[in-house]
């Protein structure tokens, strides 16, 4: 396999000196997300699943997306819709590699990842009950990026609420690449691919609720199994990600409609 390395943090920095940044989203010079585009991030309606996160017209778990599936974590919220400007800063990080784009992708995720701490921790205080770790990478990505995009996210917004971030999650099986996989293929890819770390028995003597991070939910896929070991190891696992993949789900109008069609046929 042919690996293509990419600048360090330092020489990355060098480069911001001589090389201005560049719009994710559409390329203009100055910033890694200009205000147009920043204006363009879509957050996701009030109104969510409280089990996987997708938009649901009725707060309630239990939706079309996760209706009838096993995911192993307890709640799942995300900052953004994969849509737009996200997803051109969560493709641009992983193909061109650039560290301090993670930097962008924290600050404007902060916000939201604060209130889902807050969620999470309940009547506690987030420092007192919550631990945040992540999604450990997959050895080619690791390879050619240099870094852990979920590590450096789940870091930083660990650091911007005040809240301890550690590895608990280990690869101990590498498959293939889950992009382009649909979802049961992708649950098969990842089976298996996870075990806990050494600190995860002591963490769990400590306290229970832990939130994993990663850049992108796409089908939950990789999370459920990361967070299905966290259980077998005594904590309970939340989920967020930077961004989320959005599946159409039909409008009452249009199921009424289509109804109303079958029954005059």
């Amino acid at each position: 396999m042919r690996v293509q390395t990419y600048p360090s943090a330092a020489l990355e920095g060098l480069l911001n000196l001589v090389l201005p940044k560049r719009c994710a989203g559409c390329g203009t010079a100055g910033a890694w997300l200009c205000p147009s585009c920043a204006a363009g991030l879509q957050t996701l309606p009030e109104a969510r699943c409280p089990r996987c996160g997708a938009p649901s017209r009725a707060a309630q778990a239990g939706c079309p997306e996760c209706r009838g599936r096993r995911l192993w974590f307890f709640s799942a919220s995300a900052a953004f819709a994969y849509e737009g400007p996200a997803r051109a800063m969560v493709t641009t990080c992983k193909f061109r590699a650039y560290r301090s784009l993670v930097d962008e992708m924290v600050a404007r995720a902060a916000p939201s990842f604060a209130v889902t701490c807050a969620r999470v921790a309940g009547d506690l205080t987030a420092a007192e009950s919550l631990l945040v770790t992540w999604v450990p990478a997959h050895r080619d990505h690791a390879l050619e990026r240099g870094f852990n995009t979920a590590e450096l996210l789940a870091r930083g917004l660990a650091a911007s609420a005040g809240v301890p971030a550690t590895a608990l999650l280990e690869r101990r099986r590498h498959g293939a690449r889950q992009s382009g996989l649909g979802r049961a293929a992708r649950a098969a890819n990842v089976r298996g691919s996870f075990a806990t770390g050494s600190e995860a028995a002591r963490v769990a003597r400590m306290l229970k609720r832990v939130i994993i991070v990663d850049d992108v939910y796409t089908t939950g896929e990789t999370l459920s199994h990361g967070a299905e070991v966290l259980i077998n190891a005594g904590l309970e696992p939340h989920v967020f990600t930077f961004a989320r993949t959005i599946r159409a789900v039909p409008s009452q109008t249009s199921i009424d409609n289509a109804v109303r069609k079958e029954r005059c046929r």
